[in-house]
């Protein structure tokens, strides 16, 4: 039976049976995959497009000498302006689930995508980076976490929650509530029922180790006599 995250003179621990650490190290994986998929997707498009740029280029014969031109500053402001226009955009993802994973950051459609275009793969390789190091950490019994390790194993978690909250069609506190309901109801008889499941226990472990942690912050009266007291 799973033991709560507790925090300890080296850091957090909890106890987890083995298919449980196992369970939380392949939902990791599933979602590494989808980010990583989408890292190809945007990647091969780039590709494509070019590709399909350098294609329509060598087409025109005559490429050579307006670039010459343009470089001597004689005419062509079309050609000019074109090299000139700002990079397009990058487009939300299609899948619900990383679109929620990878959040647009305005609301403006063509602000947001230029934000995307800058900041998406930063964010998806520290989510990648967090839920590998998560992988790692599940391997040992029971979960040891340091200081250091424990808020990333928190957004690891959290990513995997997501991630269950999207395919589980939670948009709210009432769905929520009723998903824990279905999880406590009777053992899983279907896939939804096992998510909600899956769910239930993934959000009480965050939580667990989220309480661990604040444990171990100090009291503010505490630091404000330790400053008294080094102040004298």
């Amino acid at each position: 039976m799973a033991r709560a995250f507790r925090a300890t003179t080296r850091g957090y621990k909890a106890d987890l049976e083995t298919h449980e650490r196992r369970l939380i190290s392949q939902l990791c994986a599933d979602v590494i995959s989808l980010l990583e998929r989408r890292g190809e997707q945007i990647t091969d498009g780039a590709a494509e497009s070019a590709a399909d740029q350098g294609s329509a280029a060598g087409d025109d014969v005559f490429a050579h000498f307006r670039r010459e031109l343009a470089g001597l500053g004689v005419g062509l402001e079309d050609s000019a302006a074109s090299q000139e226009a700002e990079p397009a955009g990058l487009a939300a993802p299609e899948d619900p689930v990383l679109a929620r994973l990878l959040p647009e950051a305005a609301e403006d459609p063509q602000e947001a995508a230029q934000l995307r275009r800058l900041t998406e793969a930063s964010l998806r390789e520290s989510k990648l980076a967090g839920l590998r190091t998560a992988r790692m950490l599940l391997e040992s019994d029971p979960v040891t976490l340091t200081e250091e390790q424990a808020p990333i194993f928190g957004r690891a978690l959290n990513d995997v929650r997501l991630t269950l909250a999207t395919r589980l069609g939670i948009e709210d506190e009432a769905d929520a509530e009723q998903i824990h309901q279905m999880a406590g109801s009777s053992q899983a008889a279907t896939t939804e029922q096992f998510m909600a499941e899956v769910y239930a226990f993934t959000t009480w472990l965050q939580e667990t180790l989220f309480s661990a942690m604040l444990e171990l912050l100090p009291d503010d009266g505490d630091e404000i006599g330790s400053a008294e007291e080094g102040a004298e």
